[in-house]
């Protein structure tokens, strides 16, 4: 008789372990998390190998890594562990509370410049609520991340995201006005072919701003950076300390244009491009309480406190 193979069911309790370790890339940090022993989380690690006959993480002096079976399993983990989550939600009497881990990524400088001015209000409104920001100017897999909202400026077309515009902005020309003093104020597009540019690396070395002339037609110039930085954050403060010109979100530069640390250039040939910044969430979890709370929260700061305008 041909013998069954072995079916595991792993515990929910080890699944978290395994995720947070991964996340926190270490045993000692997840347990400090949850202030229980380091050998709680290894032992719930130990289980899940065991069961599944496979290794899963990786040990080396950096951390914690993944092995490509123990990301598979993370991947899944995640999306397991919020539907439980959201589960135990809907069926006691807290299915409207504002409770549990959210986790929130953006870029670096809306993180900074937008999220954590404001987070203080979040919590106080939602005392059970835990945030988790992840800051980085790439694009978060929503999924495999476990990221329950994303703040991004470009969504596409798939029904793998759930999109809420917050508002809108464009993107000018700034620069400190202690650069300007040391080389001057370019009067039109192609004089900041002799200036120094601040770029994103993203970029590459070679970068087309674009721009409108005087008649309204549009108008591109390329520059080459004498500096490139690999988050919009460190062009931020590059540009503040007077490192040279570059281009920012206007929201973003509109205190340091307000406190006299940057000043704004050459906007009669803005390009007038319109962007948008949206709250992206996973269609499994748009009707999460913490989810929804979040985002409605982040729709009211950025027109009362963000300065973005309306989306018509």
């Amino acid at each position: 008789m041909k013998k069954e193979p072995r079916s595991f069911l792993p515990d929910p309790a080890d699944l978290r372990w395994l995720v947070r370790s991964l996340d926190l890339r270490s045993f000692s940090a997840a347990a400090r998390e949850i202030d229980v022993a380091v050998s709680v989380v290894a032992r719930g690690v130990d289980r899940l190998e065991a069961g599944y006959g496979v290794r899963l993480l990786r040990r080396s002096t950096h951390g914690l890594s993944a092995t490509p079976e123990g990301a598979e399993l993370a991947q899944e983990a995640r999306a397991l562990l919020a539907q439980l989550e959201d589960i135990g939600a809907s069926l006691s009497d807290q299915r409207s509370r504002v409770a549990g881990t959210l986790r929130l990524a953006s870029s670096q400088e809306i993180c900074e410049a937008l999220v954590l001015p404001h987070l203080a209000d979040l919590q106080a409104r939602y005392p059970a609520l835990r945030v988790e920001l992840l800051a980085d100017d790439r694009v978060a897999d929503l999924v495999t991340e476990g990221i329950d909202v994303a703040l991004r400026t470009t969504v596409g077309h798939s029904d793998l995201v759930v999109a809420r515009a917050l508002g809108r902005f464009e993107r000018r020309l700034y620069a400190a006005p202690e650069y300007l003093e040391k080389h001057g104020t370019p009067a039109e597009p192609s004089d900041l072919q002799q200036h120094h540019t601040v770029t994103h690396t993203a970029q590459g070395p070679a970068v087309t701003w674009a721009f409108r002339n005087a008649q309204g037609k549009p108008l591109e110039v390329t520059v080459r950076s004498r500096l490139a930085a690999s988050s919009s954050a460190l062009v931020h403060h590059a540009l503040v300390s007077g490192a040279g010109i570059g281009m920012l979100s206007s929201p973003l530069a509109a205190a340091d244009v307000a406190q006299g640390r940057l000043v704004e250039l050459l906007a009669p040939f803005a390009s007038r491009t319109v962007h948008t910044l949206y709250a992206v969430s996973s269609p499994g979890r748009r009707n999460a309480a913490r989810v929804k709370a979040v985002i409605d929260f982040l729709v009211k700061a950025s027109k009362d406190r963000w300065a973005l305008a309306p989306v018509r």
